[in-house]
């Protein structure tokens, strides 16, 4: 274990430790840690990450780094646990599945459930070899034992679906879920100027009608449904604009490219991007709560996704997008892009964008905070509550 500090912090402060393995320098988890991180830092709290060596200590908000070798998930949160008390450290905040932690966000939603949605795509061999691999089963059991109907933690879902899912799949009491759906930054509005000038960094005709894919995990996000849907309308259907789909992001494809498809790889004006399309569409096999549909949203853009999706709980549907049952249906989701294709090529276009950036600018990263640190003050009044009576 390597402990790296770079700030002196008093001992009275609340103290909150949040786990996290591994680092990616664009993922949304480590995007949302820092996040939070930050805003508690400014409300008088000491945050120390715990992780792997991969986090880099100037990454962290308030410079407090505590790293372990990377190893097994069960050794991992089996040294976790043991440095809360070594670090004084009130809670422990997890985006990791870590039994006995103070309070877990299931960000990444319910491994069982998203196994289960996998069959759905998967022969009868090949489901029966997943059920066998040592990472699924390993997961699965660390589940089980954070998700113990006896257990205390606090638990954060990011939509209803998820919160569902833990009560279904292992009893787990109803009272320790709290729904607190994702939150993003405010999204400037382009002036047309500066959107012409977006599509241009990006390579988009004036009058394309784009569309935009963004993810890593295309077999799970449906990418080549997504490819699909828009080759059958721009091969059978004659539009005034030209239709082609902008995918951001790395993955690999079975299948050969579309001449209708453009692969833009990692972006990193990913805000820009949004703003130069017209439309978002992910049509994700499981999805607990997807930040980029809710990006999309703020950015005006409506959103064409599956029921799969958490974020499919905040869409109207034919006012901020389109809801599709089946992830594999391409006829609905060339319906749907049709029907938005038109609406956004008539007088409703502002009206939509506003109405898709309203719900957007609603679900803030300032009341997801908020949200998240009445949960934190929760579970500090049960620990006091806890040592009292012990």
């Amino acid at each position: 274990m390597k402990t790296i500090s770079i700030t002196n912090n008093e001992h009275r402060m609340r103290s909150v430790g949040f786990v996290r393995r591994g680092y990616s320098a664009t993922g949304g988890a480590e995007a949302y840690l820092k996040r939070l991180a930050a805003g508690l830092l400014a409300r008088g709290y000491r945050v120390v990450l715990l992780g792997t060596g991969a986090w880099p200590v100037e990454a962290w908000p308030g410079g407090e780094v505590v790293t372990f070798a990377n190893r097994s998930l069960h050794e991992f949160s089996k040294q976790v646990l043991e440095s809360k008390k070594q670090h004084n450290l009130d809670l422990l905040f997890s985006l990791e599945r870590v039994p006995r932690c103070d309070i877990f966000r299931a960000g990444d939603g319910v491994h069982a459930a998203w196994l289960e949605h996998r069959k759905k795509r998967e022969s009868f061999l090949k489901r029966w070899f997943s059920s066998w691999i040592p990472r699924h089963r390993a997961i699965i059991a660390m589940e089980r034992k954070l998700f113990a109907p006896q257990v205390s933690t606090l638990v954060i879902a990011n939509s209803a679906m998820v919160a569902q899912e833990i009560e279904r799949y292992f009893l787990f009491p109803k009272a320790q879920v709290r729904v607190i759906p994702n939150g993003v930054p405010p999204v400037k509005t382009l002036t047309q100027e500066e959107h012409r000038g977006a599509r241009e960094i990006f390579g988009m005709g004036e009058r394309e009608f784009v569309i935009l894919f963004v993810g890593s995990g295309w077999r799970r996000k449906g990418l080549e449904i997504a490819m699909e849907a828009v080759e059958r309308i721009s091969t059978q259907q004659a539009h005034d604009r030209p239709m082609r789909l902008y995918v951001a992001g790395r993955g690999r494809m079975s299948s050969a490219p579309s001449k209708t498809v453009c692969f833009l790889g990692p972006v990193k004006k990913m805000e820009l991007l949004y703003s130069a399309a017209d439309l978002f569409i992910l049509p994700t096999l499981y999805d607990p709560f997807s930040n980029a549909s809710l990006e999309a949203l703020a950015a005006g853009l409506p959103v064409v996704t599956t029921r799969s999706n958490g974020s499919s709980e905040i869409i109207e549907e034919g006012v901020h997008g389109s809801l599709v049952d089946d992830p594999s249906d391409v006829d609905a989701f060339t319906c749907a892009i049709s029907f938005w294709n038109e609406r956004l090529n008539s007088d409703d276009a502002t009206k939509t964008r506003e109405a898709c950036r309203r719900l957007g600018a609603f679900f803030s990263m300032e009341r997801n905070l908020e949200s998240t640190l009445k949960v934190l003050e929760e579970a500090l009044v049960k620990r006091s509550v806890e040592k009292v009576s012990h």
